[in-house]
């Protein structure tokens, strides 16, 4: 018993080094988000702990000419509300992206971060009232198997963090 402890305590050192989600496959975004995928999720207030879902429908087409993903998404919300929005990822070098999309503000910065895949970029948001106001994404894209990828979200309004978005993503 003691030899078993004195080994994993040798041993417990080297986790250290092994990747923190050996499992995750390499998210490639154009080859991921070809075709048709359903996603859903919910955005979660760390104001007031409200949450309200929502499910995708994502088609995806991939330019090779422009080197440009097409992806885009129709909302449906928990609460009825309805959205529409295009991204395009323009790939610029080996795992590095550019995004643009309706509600972006500039460019969405897009990199590999090992089998991950990172986004961040500031968006514009509007209120049922008409107003509209500037919230920053920091995004995560893990995918856990062939056919799954989990979009984590943490959103920033100034220098608050005001929720968290999480999406399941599968392809069909």
């Amino acid at each position: 018993m003691r030899r078993l402890l004195l080994l994993a305590a040798l041993l417990a050192p080297l986790a250290w080094f092994a990747p923190a989600h050996a499992a995750d496959k390499v998210l490639v975004l154009e080859e991921f988000f070809r075709g048709t995928l359903t996603a859903k999720g919910s955005f979660t207030s760390r104001i007031d702990g409200a949450k309200r879902g929502l499910d995708v429908v994502m088609k995806g087409s991939w330019d090779r000419k422009t080197q440009t993903l097409t992806l885009v998404e129709d909302f449906v919300f928990s609460d009825g509300e309805k959205d529409r929005k295009t991204w395009r990822f323009r790939k610029t070098g080996p795992g590095t992206y550019v995004g643009t999309r309706e509600d972006v503000i500039g460019e969405a910065k897009v990199w590999q971060d090992g089998p991950v895949v990172r986004l961040a970029y500031k968006a514009r948001q509007k209120t049922k009232g008409g107003s509209t106001f500037d919230v920053h994404f920091d995004d995560a894209l893990r995918q856990t198997d062939a056919k799954t990828v989990i979009n984590t979200a943490t959103v920033h309004w100034w220098f608050l963090t005001v929720g968290d978005v999480e999406l399941t993503i599968k392809k069909r």
